[in-house]
């Protein structure tokens, strides 16, 4: 799981006109810049692209080990990775003096837990003039290290005349080892006592032995309990895992037969059981082979051996078949000739006769021994008493206690109309056994029934062969929903590796099917097939669900702790969100899942953190890249259009580059600009009120940073094996997860000195609200569940705010609600069903197959009054693959989902005119949305696309997400259209996005504000309109190409064009080469350039690349140019697609696809020809807003008014409020100073004049 796509980073985008660019030759005109409008990532890690530059390779695995101050350099020479603990190697330290005097001083090699270097004290260092020495030191490594990265440290202190150095190399080396043997308390091989009538399901069985064998070897008998991959052969055992195919999921013993470096051979399971005697018996189970690939199929057998036997011994084959079917096979064999007998039942999956391994991965679908008659047991009356209670609106809960208590017990909701809807019970997982199976290997001795203040108390005392405990269920009502709180007690006491703890818990399956489910920042999923959530701030980030089910009965189900996952199964009934500990559910029943959400916040404990009045409201700058100086500019351009209500969250910043050897991220990176320059960005902000936020990560701790130690502070799973984090693919270093004990002391070392010397007034803490608080175990085996970090990460955000002072807002990525409380903010992912659509980004979407879908205010219906969420998304996360402009942040898609959960807005750049179009047309809803809560959502006319929502203080939300308009109260609501309006003692506060006289454009209206925009420039873009005319493979990798360029208005003079040919990974793989200098040869409306593309020579067969092509700045101060013609999301057009031709790997040509020629959407959702629209109170074609100011008005265009089409007619009668009336027109710059003042006549239009930042009438 770790090395798929973090879904905590986005990708650093594009930040136009801060690109740095590396031309060719000193004449731009005459060639396409090698790094067009490079990535960030050019920015981030300056170490990375100084090897590409210099032809280097950028795969440096971490920091180069070399240091370097003025004429000195220390670099460490040593083995990039080792295969065997303790044993020594020789890491050899060159001190380098290119100064004429002579150096001297001491240099000393260390490494952490437990790894020696000798000579172990610093060594005396004499280096003459213009000279080089070498100092060898033996490094042996600890017999402990784990299969991980490990650090070697030279701190050389080194004197030249008067100069004093301290010069710190790091080397990483990577231990290549096998994975270690937990010192768990060993499993007794004996035999498990197999009752009269009763079943045994044996994929829950703890005590079973794998046996290996390769062809011509000796087989060899594995440890009691083993699971996973089993080196040097890599056969593979998993005997508790869950497999669906088709449309049958069970639980299965899966095995992969010995097949790596050229071996082969077969694999058993044994389960060591005593079975009774005059008793029928027999084993029942299924087979499959895994779906991907095309095997010859494997050889399932089933024998039988003495219990006795040696270890290694093959018994008697009872039951044998080769399959190569991906479908259940089911099958039954005979035991009863085994009763009163103790032997090992052994499950073989065998290559077959042709020994052939190939994708061998096969399935033995839920094993289970049945003995007798079991039905006969189920058939015993139950003695616990029915708890029946009454519930709001007339409604009722029952449950009647099974055979096993609450674990198969009917709990069953009944509406005031007769509506019902009942569960079987809870599915229970303690210590790996299933409780509620009746064929776990586990007796459950009795359960006590005993009353309670509210309720009842159900105790189940179980058994196993080593250790007892009880399962205890308090059940009551309180809040109008139904409370069933599960602990553990008298458990047996914590050993290193071994917990008895409550795995996992949730609800049993369901008697009817549901129709509709809710979870998550905001999804409602009608009809789906099976799919599965996991917990955390991109998918399930809720601990409470939602279901609706026929006959008008809706459920919502929440837990206190955090969640593991949401299942969801309509052909078995599964609707159960599981958490594990001690958890306590609530079930809330009624007729409408909505009321039911009000219910449940009403009832909640949870409450708002103390900064969560200083965040909420206000708008968000998402800021991911550029210079601490040119940034502080453009945010004032920002503030002097009044976007001062708001927060500023700077992400890249930090020593290192972004995001890489955590935790030391002070002093600020100096790539960026002085920390005096980053200090002064904050300090403008903070007299602004304008909340600063630094970005922080204690999720990712690197090898090479100061303090690392798999002993002390790294955290392990279950398997004994450090946890790895996040992989900085930039640099190809891998960081480790940290220990949630053991925080403290780096983030208080960190904040206290961002506090003292930046001052921010609000703080990000990364992934903490993005993932789930995780369970872990130390290196010494000592257990910490996810509660415990949970809390640990709640005290944090309090002492951080404490620290900072001021109630400083705190807060983190995407936001799941466990941190409620302490947490104040994050910055939203509100991710949509449906397939993905490819990129490097298809993870950030809910793939769930369903009959529809969409996203609705789910997280905000119980906690917008308690936490602030921003935005809708990382762009990139948003749009998942799909287009920007359309889909991105600054699209409409984009904004209609801002509007209907009432977070306030996000922009990723410091300013620009999508930025500050977005504040003038949402920002005074979002402000007046603040604090309030939803009353009630309304799926009018029963369509998930149209949706009305209706919040406590009495305004309404209408938002379109259907495809096609929707007629309300005398508007047109086009698709991701919507409109607002809520009242105030000041009167109405509005906002839309319509249709009018055919054209879609926005309004919004305050107290003292009027804006409008007619939208003659959404979007804003040349019209450039360029395409592929002929394509020609001239050689296997290099043709030929004629682009034209359809010039509807002239390229601007410091713009020059590029061609990206990109990869599936939306990465520059690239370029093509065309002579600008043909597009500059003047006015012309067909400009056809040839081009030619040459490949690499790493491409191979297969590989395909799209051609996007634009413009950007050479000098790297602007933008890329914004085209009509098309946007990828970085202002690139796509023109289409090569494809590399031939066979295995060898090219043999080149052959092209062109994008198919359609209409651009944004157009249709824009004015392009600059029709005049009436607002009312103004006519225009263009945008402004308009502010009350006592005796006078100021009209603000949106920044890079388009001055040759934008005038205004004003009818100052149609204001809504009384003012007198202007005599005069004072046009403004941004600082205020005057430009021009001319007499105020309002039956002439006010015409736009490009160099005016706004004008007073007075």
């Amino acid at each position: 799981m770790i090395d798929l796509p973090r879904p905590h980073r986005p990708v650093p985008t594009i930040r136009h006109g801060t690109d740095a660019c590396f031309p060719m030759t000193a004449s731009s005109r005459s060639c396409i810049s090698l790094t067009a409008a490079a990535p960030l990532y050019c920015k981030l890690l300056p170490a990375v692209c100084a090897s590409l530059l210099l032809g280097i390779s950028s795969s440096l695995g971490y920091t180069p080990p070399v240091a370097r101050q003025g004429m000195t350099t220390v670099e460490i020479e040593c083995p990039r990775s080792i295969e065997q603990s303790g044993l020594p190697f020789t890491a050899t330290v060159h001190v380098i003096n290119d100064d004429e005097q002579a150096l001297h001083g001491t240099l000393r090699l260390f490494g952490i837990d437990g790894w020696k270097c000798d000579p172990s004290e610093a060594v005396s260092v004499q280096v003459g003039g213009l000279e080089r020495s070498q100092f060898l030191f033996r490094v042996t490594p600890d017999k402990g290290t784990h299969a991980a990265h490990y650090p070697l440290h030279a701190i050389a202190e080194l004197v030249t005349g008067m100069r004093r150095r301290t010069l710190h190399p790091i080397a990483i080396v990577q231990a290549n080892l096998s994975p270690p043997d937990i010192l768990r308390p060993d499993l007794p091989w004996q035999a498990l006592d197999v009752g009269r009538d009763r079943v045994l399901s044996l994929w829950q069985m703890p005590v079973y032995r794998v046996v290996t064998q390769v062809f011509g070897a000796l087989a060899e008998t594995h440890s009691v309990g083993i699971r996973g991959t089993i080196e040097p052969h890599r056969a593979l055992v998993d005997p508790t895992s869950m497999m669906r195919l088709e449309e049958s999921e069970r639980r299965c013993l899966t095995m992969h037969p010995p097949w790596f470096d050229g071996r082969s051979g077969t694999v058993l399971t044994e389960y060591p059981i005593r079975l009774p005697k005059h008793q029928k018996i027999k084993l029942s189970f299924a087979n499959a082979v895994s779906s991907t690939g095309s095997g010859d199929g494997v050889t399932f057998r089933v024998r039988a051996a003495d219990f006795d036997s040696a270890p290694g011994t093959f018994g008697r084959v009872l039951f044998e078949r080769h399959s190569d079917s991906s479908i259940w096979r089911p099958a039954e064999v005979d035991l009863s000739e085994f009763a009163g007998k103790t032997i090992r039942l052994q499950l073989e999956s065998h290559p077959g006769p042709k020994k052939n391994t190939a994708f061998d991965q096969c399935y033995w679908g839920t094993p289970t021994v049945i003995v007798g008659d079991p039905e006969s047991l189920e058939r015993t009356a139950a003695t616990q008493k029915t708890f029946q209670s009454p519930l709001p609106d007339g409604g009722s809960v029952k449950i009647q206690p099974g055979q096993r208590g609450l674990l198969d017990a009917d709990i069953e909701f009944c509406g005031n109309e007769e509506s019902r809807i009942s569960f079987r019970g809870f599915t229970v997982r303690v210590a790996g056994l299933e409780l509620h199976d009746r064929g776990a290997p586990v007796s459950l001795l009795r359960v006590d029934e005993q009353p309670t203040d509210d309720g009842v108390e159900y105790r189940h005392q179980f058994a196993t062969a080593t250790a007892a405990f009880d399962l205890v269920a308090r059940v009551s009502v309180r809040g109008g929903g139904l409370r069933v709180a599960w602990t553990l007690e008298n458990e047996p006491a914590n050993r290193p590796w071994r917990v008895t703890r409550i795995e996992s818990i949730a609800a049993g399956n369901f008697s009817s099917v549901a129709n509709r489910i809710y979870a998550g920042h905001g999804n409602v999923i009608e009809k789906p097939r099976p799919f599965t959530l996991r917990f955390d701030g991109h998918f399930l980030s809720t601990s409470f669900v939602g279901l609706d089910f026929p006959d008008s009965m809706s459920l919502l189900q929440a837990v206190d702790v955090p969640p593991d996952h949401l299942t969801i199964d309509p052909d078995e009934g599964r609707y159960a969100l599981t958490a594990g500990g001690n958890a306590t559910f609530t079930f809330f029943a009624g007729s409408n899942v909505w009321d039911l959400c009000k219910r449940f916040r009403q009832s909640s404990s949870s409450r708002a953190a103390s900064g969560v009045k200083r965040l909420a409201g206000r708008f968000a700058f998402d800021l991911w890249g550029g210079r601490y100086a040119k940034s502080r500019e453009q945010l004032m351009r920002s503030f002097a259009y009044g976007m001062t209500d708001s927060v500023v969250v700077w992400h890249a910043w930090q020593r290192w580059g972004y995001d890489y050897r955590l935790p030391e991220i002070y002093p600020p990176n100096p790539e960026f600009g002085s920390e005096a320059e980053l200090r002064q960005m904050i300090d403008e902000c903070r007299q602004r009120d304008v909340l600063f936020a630094l970005h922080d990560n204690y999720i990712d701790f690197y090898p090479d940073a100061e303090g690392f130690s798999y002993r002390d502070v790294i955290a392990f799973d279950p398997n004994g094996r450090p946890v790895k984090a996040w992989l900085n693919e930039y640099r190809d270093a891998r960081s480790y997860r940290y220990r949630s004990d053991a925080i403290a002391p780096f983030l208080q070392n960190n904040v206290r000195r961002i506090h003292a010397s930046l001052a921010p007034t609000a703080y990000f803490i990364d992934v903490w609200s993005s993932v789930k608080p995780f369970d872990y175990w130390t290196e010494s085996g000592n257990y910490f569940d996810a509660v415990f970090t949970r809390d640990r990460w709640r005290e944090h955000f309090e002492s951080i705010r404490k620290t900072l002072g001021n109630d400083a807002p705190q807060i983190s990525e995407s936001g799941h609600d466990q941190l409620i409380g302490w947490l104040d903010g994050a910055q939203t992912n509100h991710l949509r069903v449906g397939p993905p659509a490819g990129g490097d980004h298809a993870w950030s979407v809910w793939n769930i197959n369903c009959q529809d879908a969409e996203r609705i205010p789910w997280f905000d219906a119980v906690y917008h009054d308690r936490f602030a969420l921003h935005g809708a998304g990382y762009s990139n996360r948003y749009q998942a693959g799909l287009d920007a402009p359309m889909h991105g942040i600054y699209s409409d898609d984009y904004i209609t989902t801002e509007v209907l959960t009432g977070h306030p807005a996000m922009v990723s750049d410091a300013f620009g005119r999508d930025g500050v179009r977005k504040y003038w047309l949402l920002h005074d809803v979002m402000r007046e949305l603040a604090l309030q809560t939803i009353d009630r959502v309304e799926f009018v006319e029963d369509t998930l696309h149209r949706q009305h929502v209706r919040w406590s203080g009495g305004g309404d939300v209408w938002v379109n997400r259907a495809t096609s308009d929707w007629q309300l109260d005398g508007m047109t609501l086009p698709p991701f259209g919507f409109a607002a309006k809520l009242p105030t003692e000041h009167g109405d506060v509005t906002a839309s996005i319509t249709r009018r006289a055919g054209l879609i454009v926005e309004q919004a209206s305050a107290a003292d504000t009027l804006y409008v925009n007619a939208r003659s420039t959404i979007g804003g873009g040349a019209r450039i309109w360029p395409k592929v005319t002929s394509f020609d493979s001239t050689s296997p990798k290099q043709a030929n190409l004629t682009t034209e360029w359809k010039l509807d208005e002239d390229v601007p003079d410091d713009f020059r064009p590029f061609l990206h040919f990109v990869d599936d990974e939306n990465q520059i793989a690239f370029q093509g080469w065309m002579d600008p200098a043909l597009l500059f040869t003047g006015p012309a409306q067909l400009v056809r350039v040839p081009a030619t593309v040459r490949l690499p020579e790493t491409v191979r067969p297969g590989d395909s690349f799209e051609l996007r092509v634009g413009f950007y700045d050479p000098s790297g101060t602007k933008e890329r140019l914004k085209l009509m013609s098309g946007d990828d999301g970085e202002r690139r057009v796509t023109l289409g697609q090569l494809t590399v031709e031939g066979g295995g790997d060898q090219v043999t040509g080149l052959t092209w696809t062109s994008t198919e020629d359609r209409p651009n959407p944004l157009l249709q959702r824009s004015n392009p020809r600059a029709k005049q629209v009436d607002f009312g109170w103004v006519v225009t074609a263009g945008s402004c807003r308009l502010t009350r100011q006592e005796d006078s008005l100021l009209l603000t265009p949106l920044p890079d008014e388009n001055a040759a089409k934008v005038h205004w007619e004003l009818r100052l009668d149609q204001l809504p409020w009384s003012v007198p009336k202007p005599t005069q027109i004072t046009a403004i710059d941004e600082s205020g100073m005057e430009l021009w003042q001319k007499p105020f006549d309002e039956g002439e239009p006010l015409v736009h004049d490009p160099v005016a930042f706004a004008y007073r009438l007075d």
